[in-house]
C-alpha cells in the first residue's frame, strides 16, 4: 500500500514538468505564477525564489493542486503518523501537539534564569498594581503535554516547561499573592471525565476553561447573580487547529478578543481589565457574568504588559499567559511606575548613597552636581552601589536607577547572576530610569554596568523602594522636648544639599610638575571599531576616547586626523584632566562629520610621545533597513554595482565593507554618500518571513513581539551596539501578514502606528534634524500567488499610515517593477528602489524639489463608452507610454468591465475607451490587488521616470 501511493504521488508530480517539456504548457520569462510556468533559466538555478515559484505555480495552476496537497498529509497522518509540518508533534493514538512546545523542554540554566527573572518581574508588577488600591490576578496556562503526558510519546517531552517550572519553584518559597495555579484542578478535571484538551486542538477545551474559571472566581470571590447558571454559557465551538496545520488548510478565522466585555446579567461586581492570549478565547464566556465590565488586550497584538493596563480603570488586572508564551512576555515595570507612581501607597522611598559607589572594572567614578559621573570603557565596565537590603514575603523592595537624559546603550544590571543572569535593558526616551526588582535576601550588592559603549554618562539618583502594602513601618517619633530646646535634628544624618561645584578642567589648569624619578606616563588607546560611523547631529558628533594608562597621572589630549594625510581635523584638546584608576575616559565635542578619519591621544606631560589609532571610522548617517525577505534581498540579490568607499554595512552587530552583493542597499548607499560626501552606514536587520502581528506569525517572529529573544529586540540591539541613534528607518513588509489573511485593514494600520510610536521611536534616538525619527515605508510589493483582497488591504494600511503616523513617508513604490520568483523582485528592481529611496531622503534633507510620482486626482466619463482620468505631476509635465497602458480596471460594483484601449489624451491626462457603455456605476482602479499587470505602468518624464501611485474608488 505505501509503495503504491509513493508511486501514485510521483507521477503527479512529476506529470506538470514533463508535460512542459513536450510543448504543453507555456513559459514565461518574468517567472511570476500568473503568466505560466517558470522558464527553467541557468541564472535561477540556485535561486530559492525560482523554486518557490514552481511551487506557487503548482498550486495556482492545477485544478485539483491544493487538494491533492492535502489529500497527501492526510494519508500521511493517517495511515503512516508522519507530517512535515514541523508546528506538529504527533504523539501516540494520533494525538497532536503543538510542535514547538515538545522540542523546546530541555532543560537548561537560561530558562531557570529567566523563570526567575520574570518571577521577580511579576512581584514588582503585583506590588505597583496593588499598591493603587486594583487587585493583581496571574494564572498560567499549562500546555497540553503538562495535562496530558501519556499520549506525547516522546522521550524528549517533558511535562512543563523549564521556565514554567522556574516560576512555579520559586513562587512555593516567595509566594505571589495573587498567583491562580491551574495544573492541579485541570488535571483534577480531567480525572472526572471532561475533556481539558481535545485530540486535535492546540487550545484548551471549553471544560478546562469552565474549571479554571471557577478557580479564578473561587480566588477572587465576586458578586454573582443567583441567576446564572454555566449551562447556559455559549462558549467557542471546538477547533481542530492542529489537525489544519498538519493538513496544510488554512485556520479558522477568530473574532479578535480587544475590546469591551460585560455580562449578561447587572451585576454589582468588580472592573476588569484582562490582559492575555487565545486562552481567553474560551475563559471569557465563564467570567463576564461576575463583573461590573471588562476590558480585554489581547497580548498577541500588543505583547509589553504596562502603560496599557494602567491606563484603563479597573478595581482588578488579571494578567493570564499560556505556558509556552511565558518567555515572550514581556513586562514594562518602567511604564507601570510610570502610571501608578503618583497613586501608590505604602511605599517607603530612600536615596541610596551614591558617594559610596565603587568601581569594579574597567571604569572611574566621581561625584558631581548632577549626580555620579561613570568614566567608562565599554563593555565590561562595571561599578558597585552600596548594599541595600533585599526583598521578603513582607516587603517587596525594587531599586529606581535614574540616568541623564543624553544616555546612549545598554544598561547591565548583576543583583543574583547566578539565579537571575544578568538583566539588560535600555531607557526609554519618555521615562530614563530603570526599575530593578531586588531579589529575595538578606543584602543584595548591584552591580552597574552603564554601557557596552565607552563614554562618560551620569546616574543622576538611585533610589531603594520599599512596598510595605498596608502596614508600612512607623514614623519616627520626634522628642518631646525637640520643640523648646536642644537640637531638633539630633541623632539624624545631615547631609547638605548642595555641593560645590565641580572644578572645569583646562589646558592651563593641567600642567603637572613631574619629579625625576616618577615613571613617565605610558598610553594605550582603546582604537574605534574599523570602519565605525558615528550617526552625525546637525554637522558633527561627539567622539568619546579612552584608553589605559601606567606611570604619573597627568591630563590626557586628543585629536583627529584625515586618514592617510594625518591633517588635523579637530585639534589637540584636553579630554581627560585627571585619569584615575589606570584608565582615562573624555568626549571629543562636534568632530565633523566626513571620513575617513584616525584618533591620535598623548599624555599632556609627554606631549611628543603620540598613540595614533589605527582603525578608519567616521561622521556621518546611519539608515535602519527592517522588514521581511524583501528588504533582506536589497543587502544580496544583484552584483551589478560596486560600493562607494563611504558606503558600509552593519549586521549582527558589527561593521562590514560591503562587497559587490545587494543593488538596492548599494544603489542606495552609494547614491546618498555621493550627493552628501559623507559616509553613509546600512543597518541590515531584516528578517525572513516576518509579521508584523503575532496574527501572522510563521515561525520566525514578529516585529510587534518586545519579547528578549525576539527580531525586534535584535533590530534594537544591533542599532545600540551602532550607537544607539540612526537618521532614517526604511520598512519594506506586508508580505506575511497578507499571506495569512487574518489582520483587517484598520487592524494592520493601527499595528504599524504603535510599532513606530511606541517601539521604534521609544527605543532609537532620532539622528535626524526632524521633530521625529522619519519613518520611510515600501508599500507591499507584487505577489504574483496572493490572493487581491488581503494584498490590497495590506497595502491601503500602509499607506493610510502616512497620513496617520507623523514623519511617515513614502520610500519608493516598487508595484511598478518586475518580479523574479514568487515573491521577490529583479535585481534590476532592487538598484531602483534603492535610487527611489535615496531620493526621498534627499528631499527631506532639502536637496531635491520632489520624490513621488504623479497621482490620480479625478475621473470623469466623457462618453458613452469612454472616461479620463486625470493626473497631477510633482516633479514632471508628461507621462508615457502614450498607448498601451496596462494596470487600469474599470468595474460596474464588483465586476469588471471589458477594456477595448487605454492611452495619453495629453501629458495630464489618461483615455480609456470600452467595449461597451459606461454604466452609472461604475469605479475606476489603477495597480490594484496582488499582481497587477504592469507589463506598461504609467512613469512620468522626470529622469527617475518615476511611477503613477496605484488609486482605487
Amino acid at each position: 500500500m505505501k509503495k503504491f501511493f509513493s508511486l501514485f504521488f510521483v507521477i503527479l508530480l512529476t506529470a506538470p514538468v514533463a508535460l512542459w517539456l513536450v510543448g504543453h504548457m507555456r513559459g514565461n520569462g518574468d517567472n511570476t505564477v500568473r503568466q505560466g510556468f517558470p522558464l527553467p533559466e541557468a541564472a535561477l538555478w540556485l535561486d530559492r525564489g525560482y523554486y518557490q515559484a514552481v511551487e506557487g505555480w503548482f498550486g495556482e495552476s492545477l485544478p485539483v493542486g491544493k487538494s491533492l496537497k492535502i489529500f497527501h498529509n492526510w494519508l500521511n497522518y493517517h495511515l503512516f503518523s508522519a507530517t512535515s509540518a514541523t508546528a506538529v508533534h504527533i504523539g501516540i493514538d494520533g494525538w497532536l501537539y503543538p510542535g514547538a512546545a515538545i522540542a523546546d523542554n530541555s532543560e537548561s540554566t537560561i530558562a531557570r534564569q529567566t523563570g526567575h527573572r520574570l518571577f521577580l518581574d511579576l512581584h514588582a508588577a503585583e506590588k505597583m498594581i496593588t499598591a493603587t488600591e486594583r487587585r493583581f490576578l496571574i494564572t498560567v496556562v499549562p500546555g497540553k503535554s503538562a495535562i496530558y503526558p501519556e499520549y506525547v510519546g516522546s522521550d524528549t517531552a517533558a511535562s512543563q516547561s523549564p521556565v514554567y517550572d522556574a516560576l512555579l519553584d520559586a513562587n512555593g518559597r516567595h509566594p505571589l499573592t495573587g498567583f491562580i495555579g491551574l495544573n492541579p484542578v485541570l488535571k483534577k478535571t480531567k480525572l472526572s471525565g471532561i475533556d481539558v484538551y481535545h485530540k486535535r486542538s492546540r487550545l484548551w477545551s471549553c471544560g478546562g476553561a469552565a474549571a479554571a474559571a471557577e478557580q479564578i472566581l473561587t480566588f477572587q470571590e465576586p458578586a454573582r447573580p443567583a441567576s446564572y447558571n454555566r449551562s447556559d454559557t455559549v462558549c467557542p465551538p471546538p477547533d481542530n487547529d492542529l489537525y489544519r496545520l498538519l493538513l496544510d488548510e488554512a485556520p479558522q478565522e477568530k473574532a479578535p478578543l480587544a475590546g469591551y466585555a460585560a455580562g449578561p446579567h447587572a451585576v454589582n461586581g468588580p472592573m476588569a481589565v484582562v490582559y492575555g492570549d487565545e486562552y481567553l478565547s474560551r475563559l471569557l464566556p465563564f467570567l463576564t457574568h461576575a463583573f461590573n465590565t471588562m476590558e480585554i488586550i489581547d497580548s498577541t497584538r500588543e505583547p509589553t504588559f504596562g502603560r496599557n493596563v494602567m491606563a484603563l480603570e479597573s478595581d482588578l488586572v488579571v494578567l493570564e499567559s499560556a505556558e509556552n508564551g511565558l518567555e515572550r512576555l514581556h513586562l514594562n515595570l518602567e511604564a507601570l511606575y510610570a502610571m501608578a507612581g503618583g497613586q501608590m501607597q505604602g511605599v517607603v522611598k530612600r536615596n541610596i548613597v551614591l558617594d559610596r559607589a565603587m568601581p569594579v572594572a574597567q571604569c572611574a567614578l566621581d561625584i558631581t552636581p548632577d549626580g555620579l559621573q561613570i568614566r567608562s570603557s565599554g563593555e565590561g565596565a562595571l561599578f558597585a552601589l552600596p548594599p541595600v537590603s533585599g526583598s521578603t514575603n513582607s516587603v517587596f523592595r525594587m531599586v529606581k536607577l535614574t540616568f541623564s537624559p543624553a544616555h546612549q546603550g545598554r544598561i547591565t544590571v548583576k543583583t543574583r547572576p547566578d539565579m537571575t543572569g544578568l538583566i539588560q535593558k535600555t531607557l526609554s526616551r519618555e521615562t530614563r530610569y530603570l526599575i530593578i526588582p531586588l531579589p529575595f535576601d538578606e543584602s543584595v550588592a548591584m552591580q552597574i554596568g552603564p554601557s557596552q559603549h565607552p563614554g562618560v554618562f551620569t546616574l543622576e539618583k538611585a533610589e531603594l523602594l520599599s512596598f510595605y502594602g498596608k502596614n508600612p513601618p512607623p514614623v519616627p517619633a520626634v522628642p518631646e522636648d525637640s520643640s523648646t530646646v536642644g537640637d531638633i535634628y539630633r541623632g539624624m544624618d545631615i547631609q547638605p544639599i548642595e555641593r560645590p561645584p565641580a572644578s572645569t578642567v583646562t589646558k592651563a589648569d593641567a600642567e603637572t610638575t613631574v619629579h625625576p624619578t616618577d615613571a613617565l606616563p605610558e598610553l594605550t588607546l582603546a582604537d574605534i571599531e574599523e570602519g565605525r560611523i558615528f550617526q552625525r547631529q546637525g554637522k558633527g558628533a561627539d567622539i568619546v576616547v579612552t584608553g589605559t594608562y601606567t606611570g604619573v597621572s597627568g591630563p590626557v589630549e586628543a585629536r583627529v586626523v584625515a586618514a592617510g594625510t594625518d591633517a588635523a581635523v579637530v585639534p589637540w584638546t584636553v579630554v581627560d584632566g585627571s585619569p584615575e584608576n589606570g584608565l582615562f575616559t573624555g568626549i571629543l565635542h562636534h568632530v565633523p562629520q566626513g571620513g575617513w578619519y584616525r584618533l591620535h591621544v598623548r599624555s599632556g606631560i609627554t606631549p611628543w610621545m603620540v598613540r595614533k589609532g589605527r582603525t578608519q571610522w567616521g561622521v556621518g548617517m546611519l539608515v535602519a533597513c527592517i522588514g521581511q525577505s524583501n528588504m533582506r534581498e536589497w543587502f544580496y540579490t544583484g552584483s551589478d554595482l560596486q560600493p562607494s568607499r563611504l558606503v558600509m554595512l552593519h549586521r549582527e552587530g558589527e561593521w562590514i565593507v560591503p562587497g559587490a552583493a545587494g543593488n538596492g542597499a548599494l544603489a542606495l548607499g552609494n547614491r546618498l554618500a555621493a550627493t552628501l560626501k559623507i559616509p553613509v552606514g546600512l543597518l541590515d536587520y531584516s528578517v525572513n518571513g516576518t509579521g508584523l502581528t503575532a496574527r501572522a506569525e510563521w515561525g520566525k517572529g514578529f516585529w510587534l513581539d518586545t519579547g528578549p529573544d525576539g527580531i525586534y529586540r535584535r533590530l534594537i540591539d544591533g542599532v545600540h551596539t551602532a550607537g544607539g541613534s540612526v537618521e532614517y528607518v526604511v520598512w519594506m513588509q506586508g508580505e506575511a501578514d497578507a499571506a495569512r489573511g487574518t489582520v483587517s485593514r484598520e487592524e494592520y494600520r493601527a499595528a504599524l502606528e504603535r510599532f513606530v510610536n511606541n517601539q521604534i521611536r521609544s527605543d532609537i534616538k532620532n539622528g535626524s534634524s526632524r521633530s521625529q525619527l522619519p519613518f520611510l515605508m515600501i508599500p507591499l510589493v507584487k505577489r504574483p500567488s496572493g490572493k487581491d483582497a488581503t494584498c490590497q488591504r495590506i497595502r491601503d494600511a500602509q499607506m493610510d499610515a502616512l497620513k496617520t503616523v507623523d514623519e511617515c513617508h513614502l520610500a519608493a513604490l516598487s508595484i511598478d517593477l518586475e518580479n523574479r520568483g514568487r515573491q521577490h523582485l529583479a535585481p534590476e528592481s532592487y538598484a531602483t528602489l534603492g535610487i527611489r529611496t535615496a531620493r526621498t531622503i534627499l528631499y527631506l534633507l532639502g536637496k531635491v524639489s520632489y520624490h513621488r510620482g504623479p497621482a490620480i486626482t479625478a475621473v470623469t466619463r466623457v462618453s458613452d463608452s469612454a472616461i479620463d482620468v486625470a493626473i497631477e505631476h510633482r516633479g514632471g509635465t508628461d507621462f508615457t507610454p502614450w498607448s498601451a497602458i496596462t494596470g487600469f480596471d474599470v468595474l460596474s460594483g464588483q465586476q469588471p468591465l471589458p477594456i477595448a484601449s487605454v492611452s495619453r489624451r495629453n501629458g495630464s491626462t489618461i483615455h480609456i475607451e470600452l467595449e461597451d457603455r459606461v454604466p452609472r456605476d461604475f469605479s475606476v482602479r489603477y495597480l490594484y490587488g496582488a499582481h497587477p499587470d504592469a507589463s506598461n505602468p504609467v512613469r512620468d518624464n522626470t529622469a527617475q521616470r518615476l511611477p503613477l501611485e496605484p488609486f482605487s474608488q
